[in-house]
């Protein structure tokens, strides 16, 4: 009886965490609290005792690069050049290290089909607040300047798990019957609309990657994703006829990549990225091996980037996941952060190769966008990204196998 008490509440806790990751930081980190109280509830109440738990901890793929990655963190906040501040975001990162242990296990108990539905309709209810922002914004605006949809999140972050949310549905579209495949559809209209109302176009070169992917691999999902590919085009389209400024940040871009144009014609926020990477180039090129410190790279941005970032000075991001990291915590905490990502890839490729199913494949493909999206940002240290990430790759490696 206490051992199905305890399976009901983890598999509660999933459901809530898979729901709310995009929604709620509140939520998501209570819904871990919840899951890992369930699984010691069952330890301490099952003949097994602490097995299951270590079995689980040894087949877990991101075990040790999740390690590496926390003593890459001590070891660089060790030497940063504000300590204090780099250890007091340790407890940030530990949680978020713990959520990667605890999805797969919950993940390898309760199986994926629903956590999988949970999370559709969670980041569907995210896109329909961002809808209801962008349309009361614009209806009640008195300029020229299209708002952007944000639900809960920075609009660029917003963007990117809505982006990782499109890709499952539409990678179950093409797999699923009934009443579950309206489900899939529908979700996938709402979230394309929801996200070609945040009109980021950082997010959309790997949504495009991610779709494209899909599209090569699911046939039954070639007009679905023609669908939200369209409008997401039509979005940029209307958003350059309705408003010159934005027609002036596409064009922008365009020509600086065919090289028909100086850098120090890029539009405002596209100038800046490049600047900040550049700063980053020479930051890391200083602290090489240790970099200036997890989450201290403030205290030294100014004097390698003479002008401030919206309003701000001591600009704390460079807006690369990369170059982040290589400057902030130096050599050893890019290699962690590639061997991360890495082994989320390496197990989400193996996972298809041998089941050929739709999770695995929306692991690779999804992920494969968003490393294309950490080239303009570097949401994936935030703690509900990072949380959608551990989340795919519980569903599309093995801890879905369990129960699936």
């Amino acid at each position: 009886m206490e051992n199905h008490k305890a399976d009901k509440l983890l598999n509660f806790s999933l459901l809530l965490f898979a729901a709310s990751c995009i929604l709620s930081i509140s939520i998501s980190e209570g819904a871990l609290g919840l899951m890992l109280a369930a699984i010691l509830w069952k330890a301490f109440s099952s003949p097994e005792g602490f097995g299951q738990p270590l079995k689980e901890l040894h087949a877990n793929p991101l075990v040790l690069p999740l390690v590496i990655y926390l003593i890459a963190y001590i070891f660089s906040s060790i030497f940063s050049v504000d300590p204090k501040l780099s250890f007091s975001r340790l407890d940030t990162e530990l949680i978020k290290a713990l959520s990667g242990v605890l999805v797969f296990s919950a993940v390898a108990r309760s199986g994926r089909e629903k956590a999988a539905a949970w999370f559709l309709a969670g980041a569907s209810a995210a896109a329909l607040l961002g809808l209801w922002q962008f349309t009361t914004a614009f209806t009640q605006s008195t300029t020229r300047e299209l708002p952007r949809a944000w639900g809960t999140m920075h609009t660029v972050s917003y963007a990117e798990v809505l982006g990782l949310a499109m890709a499952l549905a539409a990678a179950l579209i093409g797999t699923s019957e009934g009443k579950l495949r309206k489900f899939y559809i529908a979700t996938f209209l709402i979230l394309s609309a929801g996200f070609s109302a945040s009109l980021s176009r950082g997010p959309t070169l790997g949504l495009f990657l991610a779709l494209a992917i899909l599209f090569y691999a699911i046939k039954n999902s070639h007009r679905f994703i023609l669908i939200g590919l369209t409008m997401v085009l039509l979005a940029f389209s209307g958003s350059a006829l309705f408003n010159k400024t934005n027609k002036a940040r596409l064009l922008s871009v365009t020509s600086y990549l065919a090289n028909k144009q100086p850098e120090g014609k890029l539009d405002y926020s596209a100038n800046v990225r490049v600047t900040m990477w550049r700063a980053g180039v020479e930051i890391f090129k200083d602290y090489p091996l240790t970099g200036t410190g997890p989450y201290s790279l403030r205290r030294v941005f100014n004097y390698y980037h003479h002008r401030p970032v919206d309003g701000v000075i001591n600009f704390p991001d460079v807006h690369n996941l990369y170059l982040q990291r290589a400057a902030d915590t130096g050599i050893p905490g890019l290699l962690a952060l590639l061997f991360l990502f890495w082994t989320i890839l390496k197990t989400g490729a193996t996972s298809f190769l041998r089941f050929r199913d739709p999770y695995s494949l929306w692991g690779v493909a999804a992920f494969c966008g968003f490393l294309v999206m950490m080239i303009t940002d570097s949401s994936f240290d935030l703690p509900r990204t990072s949380f959608c990430i551990y989340l795919l790759a519980a569903l599309a490696g093995p801890a879905g196998r369990s129960a699936a």
